[in-house]
């Protein structure tokens, strides 16, 4: 019965007949991520039917994708879209919105289908103006304004206060555990709000845990210099390999030699393909799932993606998801290999 409902709620989405609310509903389903091979079946089903009409600008899909995936759980998911013309477009929102959040980039951006302008439920101006924080929670991977990355872990949150990031400093407030890539800027430090315990660096790769479940808050690093510290003092300074552990009741601290690797294992479960061409996807594919995969089209490695595969996806889910949006198709052979073939990208 509910998989009959949702199907009913994506076509009526699809002819543009469904309510705000039913849009709401159907958006919060798809991000359940309960209903992902219907999507990708119909997804699959409507490329090769060409179901597209015309070109949707990168920034356009962007902002339907940061409504879908990055707006606080307090506002409508609903995504509201200029009307005019009919634009080409993949359906790329609602895989984002699924639980493989994916996106591709292949020459243009193509995105969701959509004949005319959805209403979101009105948001008072004097709210929008209020709320300038912006939210991110649960295990995803987050693009800051400044090109850094984020990559939360289970159970985490991320905030930062849009008007203020990125002017005279970068700074962020995490909950739980997250792995950081950050862009260098000397000008502009980024610094780690866990509690009251601050990490201030100008541009690195570390890892912070700062799990409510256990009594410290651990920044280890694994490319660059990071300092911990709080607003009285500075702990440390620390590199790669090394970490420093804070107890959070009595700011008692230690810095040890410690495997970074090892701190970061929990990454092992995740597969994320961020804007990069398909051989280097391939690679990471292969690493990840322990398997040879052949390219016969040398046009194919010209292909970019952007995946985010955060739930353990087996190998053939990951490997349909990204054969049905660069067009391409895959088969074994008989010593276990996987052959990609296809037209590829120019």
């Amino acid at each position: 019965m509910q998989q009959k409902n949702f199907e009913e709620l994506f076509e009526g989405y699809l002819q543009n007949n469904l309510s705000d609310a039913e849009q709401l509903q159907m958006m919060e389903i798809i991000q359940r991520g309960t209903h992902d091979d219907f999507l990708k079946e119909k997804i699959h089903d409507m490329l090769k039917r060409d179901y597209v009409t015309e070109v949707m600008d990168k920034m356009q899909g962007d902002d339907i994708l940061n409504y879908i995936l990055s707006k606080p759980e307090s506002e409508s998911k609903v995504v509201k879209l200029n009307p005019g013309r009919r634009r080409r477009t993949i359906l790329r929102s609602l895989f984002a919105a699924a639980s493989i959040v994916l996106l591709i980039a292949v020459g243009n951006s193509f995105f969701f289908k959509q004949k005319t302008s959805i209403s979101a439920p009105e948001i008072k101006p004097a709210a929008i103006v209020e709320n300038t924080l912006i939210d991110f929670r649960g295990k995803q991977l987050v693009h800051l304004p400044d090109g850094s990355t984020v990559l939360l872990n289970d159970n985490s949150s991320l905030k930062y206060d849009q008007n203020s990031f990125n002017s005279k400093t970068r700074e962020v407030t995490l909950t739980g555990e997250a792995f950081f890539d950050i862009k260098h800027n000397e000008e502009k430090p980024f610094i780690v709000h866990t509690g009251k315990i601050q990490t201030k660096v100008l541009g690195t790769a570390f890892n912070i845990n700062a799990k409510n479940s256990s009594d410290n808050i651990e920044v280890t690093v694994t490319r660059g210099k990071v300092q911990v510290g709080d607003t009285k003092k500075i702990y440390g300074v620390i590199t790669p390999n090394q970490q420093i552990k804070v107890n959070k009741r009595t700011f008692n601290f230690e810095q040890n030699n410690i495997n970074a690797a090892a701190v970061t294992e929990w990454k092992s479960n995740y597969l994320i393909l961020d804007d990069i061409n398909m051989t280097e996807a391939i690679s990471l594919i292969s690493q990840k799932y322990k398997v040879s995969i052949l390219i016969q089209n040398e046009k194919i490695k010209n292909c970019r993606i952007t995946a985010s595969f955060l739930n353990e996806e087996n190998l053939d889910h990951v490997l349909k998801v990204i054969c049905s949006v660069i067009e391409t198709e895959y088969h074994y052979n008989k010593n276990g290999s996987i052959i990609m073939e296809g037209k590829g990208c120019e």
